[in-house]
């Protein structure tokens, strides 16, 4: 099974992010069940006995409860010719956030053998959509996007999610949820 660990979205931000969708011709929208803020992508498990231990790991970790406070439209260019770009609504990077996404990276690090981590750089988004064929026009369209005024939330806890690819998009299934708590 494929795993990450990420955060559930409260559901004024759900709903701001999802009166984007349809902004723009020849995108791909997620549907906004699916959004969520990636704090680390652990792949593919396939030994119970690491899920056993994932699970024991992320248990134990404490800290602050972050605060979610939206920010701009982002994009990640594709590098491929014929290519989508990854459309995404950014999160301020505050000291709980960042702090939290430290002490999961550092005990999945430590819990999963080597050769099956992955470590990527982190910018706090959620995932909004692809944009196929893209050009510069609507690059910079997606760029000027705003969301309306959300306050920004605390988040209460942070999931295991099992990410499972269907026809229609990848599905996120919550596998369990672990409370914040310093």
């Amino acid at each position: 099974m494929r795993l990450f660990v990420g955060l559930e979205l409260p559901p004024s931000l759900l709903h701001a992010i999802a009166g984007l969708r349809g902004s723009l011709p020849d995108v791909t929208w997620l549907p906004p069940e699916s959004y969520h803020l990636t704090l680390h992508f652990i792949g593919e498990v396939t030994h119970g006995h690491l899920l056993e231990e994932i699970h024991h790991t992320l248990s134990a970790i404490r800290s602050t409860p972050p605060v979610l406070q939206p920010g701009g439209a982002g994009l990640f260019m594709t590098s491929r010719p014929h290519g989508s770009d990854t459309l995404w609504i950014g999160c301020a990077p505050d000291a709980a956030l960042l702090s939290l996404r430290d002490r999961i990276r550092k005990g999945l690090n430590r819990a999963i053998p080597p050769g099956e981590k992955n470590s990527r750089h982190f910018t706090p988004h959620i995932t909004t959509g692809r944009m196929d064929h893209p050009d510069q026009v609507r690059r910079q369209r997606w760029l000027a996007m705003t969301l309306p005024p959300v306050a920004a939330q605390a988040i209460g806890h942070f999931t295991l999610f099992q990410s499972m690819r269907h026809a229609d998009g990848p599905v996120y299934e919550p596998l369990e949820h672990y409370p914040l708590r310093f």
